[in-house]
């Protein structure tokens, strides 16, 4: 399991116990205050009860099962000792939210194993009566009350990580997406080093076989298909270069939408925004730059929003979720920034306040009349 995905786990398991809290504390504090005889003792429980809420926003009974089994066992025994002795009924709050923390993640049937903890609460609670009177008041104190708000206590932590578990399969879809997305970038390049060089490679096998057939009988014309292959492996190679430093003709508009279907799989807001129309003459080079710059997104960003900005003098590409610290090292922006500096433009790129630029200026730029109808 990533480090992302297990610090997405604690993020939502801290935010179920919040929830909880949110729910059942006013509840709990209000028994309390009901049911206790002084202001110390009132206290003392009202103590127990908020740091029992805070125990369990750091507590991950699956990694500590031995720690687990005591703390639920010690608790079981707080409130048996607590019936017995006829103190304060609140005593059951603990093996509450415990066993209602471990029932959704270890039992399957959960909402039987609910019913079964209010029964069971409700019967240690029954234990009061083996030293005192059975009387409506006590019935209710000891048996009805911890029973009841034992099932309600885990019934809404069970409606908790129900709703964690779907948000956990929607993050685990979009780094799939996001995954799936740089795989088809992928794909697209071997496909494109495929149409380059499988074609190449295949004439080249011709032309040296017919150049062997030949080297006896015209070597003239043996020596002129050799130099069609030292031609070709040559176009290949130029080609293949551009092809590896992102230097093949590129459509912006094409780029912008494979951009906004990238980031929209993988869970990221996208914003486009035009205010005006770049020429032919720079709309591959702004392209390269889209594609470099959304891939390194998908890939070392953990954006939630993407803006990007056309206009007559270029584009800028701004998204959140950068690391702190300084500027890393991209190699593919370096080397485009190389290619916008011989066009007569810039390529910038700045980090502040969690948020990464990509920018490329160039000052003299127009729209084209054609361009411009085309919108």
């Amino acid at each position: 399991m990533s480090s992302t995905s297990i610090a997405a786990q604690r993020r939502m398991h801290r935010a179920t116990v919040l929830t909880t809290v949110v729910a059942i504390a006013p509840v709990a504090l209000a028994i309390v205050a009901m049911t206790s005889q002084s202001w110390r003792e009132g206290l003392g429980f009202s103590a127990g009860i908020l740091l029992t809420f805070l125990v369990l926003l750091e507590f991950e009974p699956m990694r500590h099962p031995r720690s687990t089994a005591l703390a639920l066992g010690f608790s079981f025994l707080v409130w048996a000792i607590c019936a017995v002795l006829a103190l304060n009924p609140v005593a059951f709050f603990g093996a509450a939210m415990l066993s209602g923390v471990l029932i959704p993640q270890l039992l399957r049937r959960p909402l039987s194993w609910i019913i079964g903890l209010g029964v069971l609460i409700a019967a240690i609670g029954a234990l009061y009566f083996l030293n005192e009177p059975v009387t409506w008041v006590n019935v209710v104190r000891y048996v009805l009350i911890p029973g009841g708000l034992s099932v309600f206590v885990a019934a809404v932590i069970l409606m908790m990580q129900s709703y964690w578990r779907i948000l956990r399969d929607l993050e685990r879809a979009q780094e799939a997406e996001a995954e799936l997305g740089i795989m088809r970038e992928r794909m697209r390049f071997a496909s494109d080093l495929h149409d380059i060089q499988g074609h190449t490679l295949h004439v080249v096998n011709l032309k040296i076989a017919l150049a062997e057939e030949l080297v006896t009988r015209d070597p003239e014309r043996a020596v002129t298909e050799l130099r069609e292959v030292y031609t070709q492996v040559e176009e290949t190679i130029r080609e293949t270069k551009n092809l590896a430093y992102a230097r093949r003709r590129l459509n912006l508009r094409a780029e912008l939408e494979n951009a906004r279907n990238l980031f929209e799989a993988a869970g990221v807001s996208v914003r486009i925004t035009r205010h005006g129309e770049v020429t032919d003459g720079h709309s591959e080079l702004l392209g390269q730059v889209l594609r470099e710059t959304t891939t390194n997104i998908l890939r070392h960003a953990d954006s939630g929003h993407v803006t990007i900005t056309i206009s007559e003098t270029g584009i800028e590409i701004i998204n959140d979720g950068a690391d702190p610290g300084p500027l890393p090292a991209l190699n593919g922006l370096e080397t485009l920034r190389a290619r916008v500096a011989n066009e007569g433009g810039a390529l910038t790129v700045a980090q502040a306040e969690g948020e990464f630029s990509t920018s490329v200026h160039f000052p003299t730029m127009t729209a084209s009349p054609e361009e411009s109808s085309l919108s």
